[in-house]
C-alpha cells in the first residue's frame, strides 16, 4: 500500500510539472487571442465584413491582424535594439515560465526541419570512455596536442548535459554514424547504439 502512494504521489507531480506549462500555454494563447479578436470585430464591422461573413467576420478579420503583426514583426527582428529587447523578454519567461525554454526550442527544431534548413554540422558522434562503461557524446572540437571538447548529453534530451575537456585516447569516433541518428538514439534511452559504428 506504501509502495502504491508513493507511486501515485510520483506520477501527481509528474503531471503536474507536464500539464503547468501547458496550462500557461494555452491561457496566455487565449489572452492573446481574445485581444486580437477584440480588434478584429472593429476592423470587420468597419470593412463591413460582418454583414458579408456573419459571426465569423470577428475571427477572419483577427487572424489576418495577427498574421499580419509576425510578418511585420519578421522585419523588425533585423533591428538590433528590438532583437536585444526581445531576448531580454525570452530571459525572463525563462525564469518564471517552467518549461518555457524546452518548448521554444523544440518549436525553432520543428520550424527549421519544416523550412528544410539543414542545421549545421559542427560536431560529430562518439563514444567517450567512462570508467569501465562508454557513454554516447558529441565530438564539439579537437587540436593538435590531442585535447578535445566532448558534449556528453543526458538521455532522454539530446540538448542537455555536460561540456568536458578530454585527451583523444578517451574517445572512439563513430564514422559510419550520423549525429541525427545518436541523438535519436539518446531521445529513446540508448535504443540502437549498439549497432553503431
Amino acid at each position: 500500500m506504501k509502495r502504491f502512494l508513493l507511486q501515485a504521489e510520483r506520477n501527481c507531480i509528474s503531471g503536474a510539472l507536464v500539464l503547468l506549462p501547458l496550462l500557461v500555454f494555452f491561457i496566455l494563447l487565449g489572452k492573446v487571442w481574445k485581444f486580437f479578436q477584440d480588434y478584429g470585430e472593429k476592423f470587420a464591422h468597419f470593412l463591413r465584413l460582418d454583414l458579408v461573413l456573419g459571426k465569423y467576420a470577428t475571427d477572419i478579420a483577427g487572424g489576418l491582424i495577427l498574421l499580419i503583426l509576425i510578418y511585420l514583426s519578421g522585419y523588425l527582428m533585423r533591428l538590433a535594439v528590438l532583437k536585444r529587447f526581445t531576448n531580454w523578454i525570452d530571459e525572463k519567461l525563462m525564469i518564471f515560465l517552467p518549461g518555457y525554454e524546452k518548448n521554444k526550442k523544440e518549436a525553432e527544431e520543428k520550424l527549421l526541419k519544416r523550412n528544410h534548413e539543414p542545421k549545421p554540422v559542427t560536431d560529430l558522434p562518439i563514444l567517450f570512455k567512462n570508467g569501465d562503461f562508454w557513454q554516447p557524446a558529441h565530438l564539439i572540437e579537437e587540436n593538435e596536442n590531442g585535447s578535445a571538447v566532448i558534449f556528453v548529453p543526458t538521455a532522454p534530451t539530446h540538448n542537455q548535459g555536460q561540456i568536458l575537456i578530454v585527451q583523444s585516447d578517451d574517445f572512439r569516433k563513430l564514422t559510419d554514424t550520423t549525429i541525427g541518428a545518436l541523438d535519436e538514439s539518446i531521445k529513446s534511452f540508448g535504443k540502437g547504439i549498439l549497432s553503431f559504428k
